[in-house]
């Protein structure tokens, strides 16, 4: 779609936006109606389509990795775990082409593709970027965060489910990628800039959240053949023009995305995110022989959890999971913490046991929750109110928000690529997982005992497998903030 603002009815050009009073002043009774069902009807001017083109036998390698990534996906898109699943996010592929890199636009429900970019500038754009051009069997996936789509249900919190939701999708990605592709790596640290002025992003109100660097090996997964692909270079690239609801979310973030710090580039390296986590007593390593794209097309989010207590050794083995190495460029050195708050666990004692981050924790201040104070911590989900064991991210304010650190987006980053190995480390273990963003953070951090000051970022509620079909946050009201 192409409609701009004026036709939404938003904006400059909208009928009254230039001086709505003076519309309002020469208006007779019925004309306050007539400009309302202006603004509420679309009349969008007709415009050609962009001509079809054969899919590029380069991108075909990108093209089957998202169809790997959709296995189990009751929509079509990216099976991986997403607030309201609203999945807030778009992606873009990279590869070379007869004319320089060639910038694609992907729609994997819809199995299309769009030529948005190629040539000089495009090369350009990458370069300055630090990502570089891609070379033969290379390419690019680049993930851009579109937050409107979690803030107009969750508010301003709803950019922390966005940054959290493409974690998640960024490490689905990944480890996919590390069992088809001779080279797969995360990179987040490259100047986002030159990429979001080529694409238009902030036209959009979008930002670019990471990029997946591939190289093909003999004999990679090929896809397209049901792909559809146009040549849409004299469009707008990230599809049409914002409308107000968008652009007044994009306002709320306008000053802290302008007080982001530069990111420092680093090598791409496998390393785990927690690295110096010690090994569990008797728990086997992970995947122990699974491969990951396996798992990734067994995990589930649980719609509820049983009453019953989930066998200890199985905690183990998801738990495992917590020290798989992924390729990132993210460094070494980070605050972010993980504390185990055991409610009814076979052979573990109720109460806090810290994993990482935090060194020895004193005696919790509280005991373990009981089910109502689940409910309640949890801003209302009821389906959370057996859980058996809950595993906190946490970090200490000072490391999140001081000036020059990385920032609240890679701490965001590092606990929601966390808590996808723990769902892929519960498939495993046939253990039921949620993850969950809406919660009372300071009483979590009292019933934990975390250090002063830290921050509860990311939880993940672990137990045994309940009946229930319906999950109340799949709604069209916001359940997870008691918004019922």
């Amino acid at each position: 779609m192409k409609e701009s603002l004026s036709v939404l009815g938003y904006g400059p050009g909208a009928p009254g936006a230039e001086d709505p009073g003076t519309e309002r002043a020469t208006a007779g009774p019925t004309d306050g109606a007539a400009l309302l069902w202006k603004r509420m009807t679309l009349c969008a001017a007709p415009t050609a389509r962009p001509p079809r083109i054969p899919v590029p036998p380069e991108l075909r390698s990108v093209l089957a990795l998202f169809e790997t990534a959709a296995d189990g996906s009751p929509t079509g898109g990216p099976s991986a775990p997403s607030a309201g699943a609203l999945y807030p996010y778009e992606h873009c592929a990279v590869v070379p082409g007869p004319d320089g890199p060639a910038l694609y636009a992907l729609d994997v429900a819809r199995r299309a593709c769009r030529l948005l970019r190629t040539g000089a500038r495009t090369a350009r754009a990458l370069e300055d970027s630090g990502l570089g051009v891609p070379g033969a069997e290379e390419s690019l996936v680049l993930n851009v965060v579109r937050p409107w789509l979690s803030m107009r249900k969750y508010g301003d919190r709803g950019y922390l489910y966005a940054q959290l939701d493409t974690a998640h999708l960024a490490t689905h990605l990944l480890c996919l990628a590390e069992d088809s592709h001779r080279r797969a790596e995360l990179r987040t640290r490259f100047a986002p800039e030159p990429l979001a002025e080529l694409l238009e992003l902030d036209l959009n109100c979008r930002f670019v959240h990471s990029a997946l660097v591939l190289r093909d090996r003999s004999g990679s997964p090929r896809a397209g053949h049901d792909w559809s692909c146009t040549d849409d270079r004299g469009g707008v690239p990230a599809g049409r023009a914002a409308v107000w609801p968008e652009t007044e979310c994009r306002r709320a973030l306008t000053e802290y995305r302008r007080a982001l710090p530069a990111r420092t580039p680093a090598a791409a390296g496998r390393r785990p995110l927690f690295p110096a986590m010690a090994p569990l007593p008797g728990a086997p390593a992970f995947p122990g022989g699974t491969s990951l794209t396996e798992l990734a097309a067994r995990r589930r989010s649980t719609k509820d959890f049983a009453e019953a207590p989930l066998p200890g050794a199985d905690l183990d083995r998801v738990l495992a999971a917590l020290r798989t190495p992924l390729t990132t460029d993210l460094p070494d050195d980070t605050g972010l913490g993980a504390t185990l708050v055991v409610r009814r666990v076979t052979g573990r004692a109720p109460g806090s046991h810290p994993l990482y981050g935090t060194g020895p924790a004193a005696a919790p201040t509280a005991p373990a929750p009981d089910g109502d104070e689940v409910v309640r911590i949890c801003m209302g989900q009821e389906h959370l109110r057996h859980t058996a064991a809950v595993v906190l991210f946490h970090a200490p304010g000072q490391e999140i928000f001081r000036p020059g650190a990385a920032g609240v987006d890679e701490a965001l980053l590092r606990a929601g690529a966390l808590a996808q190995l723990l769902c892929l480390g519960a498939a495993r273990a046939d253990v039921a997982i949620t993850t969950v963003g809406g919660f009372d953070a300071e009483r979590w951090r009292t019933l934990a005992a975390l250090p002063e000051r830290h921050e509860v970022l990311y939880v993940a509620m672990l137990g045994v497998p309940g009946a229930s079909a319906v999950k109340l946050d799949r709604l069209n009201r916001a359940y997870a903030h008691n918004e019922r």
